[in-house]
């Protein structure tokens, strides 16, 4: 009967052992076995969030970025996106399903462009977004997301003349070209008295719409100086007080020089209700 007592004790303390070693070999306290996870910030951090683009202009690409908050990772980063529309559909909008971070990097450029998409939208605008969906370090479970600004939007419109409410301030235009060609250009009011004007020797040009001036019709007029090509693509943009800017691109064909022109680009309503000043504007 004691043999048996013994054998009992000995078979407890066999199976007390391995239970133990098992423990140990699982325990989270070994550091040998396990590698701490990292967490990973992923967004979009450009400042390019809700630009103004024409459906139909050649020029109409906006570049985002998508960045990690850590150093480098020795891991590739395979981001998923989506696109979605606030009129249901994104007929027209062209962007990549994935990008991919590389290693030893922390930033990549996703850039969206526009098409005509057979639909007459009047004066409408259309806000299309583009959200991150996803990210995989490619398989490697010792980093995990948390997510950072996730979503950018454009607003997207194909028929002018184009509704701006703001508030009351200046109105700002940039006025740029391709070429060497010298184009200056001017604000008058309905009088043909000039507001402001830019006639520098270098390109680019700009010109103010002050705040002060009254409700009316304005006009920004190009008057080419000297011209060195059939066909000159420029680009105007126009920066309300509240800092949305909204571009205007066109062709010059067949200018004169020597200020033998003047050419009417833009037509600018001024309206004002109490704080709130609409400029309605269209372009020629």
């Amino acid at each position: 009967m004691k043999n048996i007592k013994y054998l009992a004790l000995l078979i407890f303390s066999i199976t007390l052992l391995v239970s133990c070693g098992q423990d140990d070999a699982d325990s989270v306290t070994n550091p040998g076995t396990l590698n701490p996870t990292s967490e990973i910030n992923l967004g979009f951090t450009d400042d390019n969030d809700g630009q103004l683009v024409l459906e139909s202009s050649d020029t109409n690409a906006t570049t985002f970025t998508i960045s990690i908050s850590t150093n480098p990772l020795p891991v590739a980063t395979v981001i998923t996106l989506g696109a979605s529309s606030s009129d249901g559909t994104t007929d027209g909008t062209s962007f990549p399903e994935t990008v991919t971070i590389p290693s030893g990097e922390t930033s990549v450029d996703v850039i969206v462009s526009f098409s005509d998409d057979g639909v007459a939208e009047g004066q409408a605008v259309e806000t299309v977004t583009i959200e991150i969906l996803d990210a995989d370090f490619g398989g490697n479970y010792d980093y995990y997301l948390t997510p950072g600004d996730l979503t950018r939007t454009i607003d997207v419109t194909d028929t002018l003349p184009l509704i701006i409410e703001t508030t009351v301030g200046d109105v700002d235009f940039s006025f740029y070209w391709a070429g060497n060609s010298d184009l200056d250009c001017r604000i008058r009011d309905a009088f043909l008295t000039t507001i402001d004007f830019g006639y520098s020797v270098s390109p680019g040009e700009f010109v103010t719409l002050p705040s002060a001036v009254p409700d009316g019709v304005y006009t920004f007029s190009i008057r080419p100086w000297d011209v060195f090509s059939p066909a000159i693509d420029y680009l105007i943009e126009m920066q309300v007080p509240t800092n949305e800017t909204y571009p205007f691109t066109s062709t010059l064909l067949n200018a004169t020089g020597g200020w033998s022109q003047e050419i009417t680009s833009l037509e600018i309503t001024k309206s004002t209700d109490g704080a709130v000043v609409t400029y309605t504007v269209v372009q020629f």
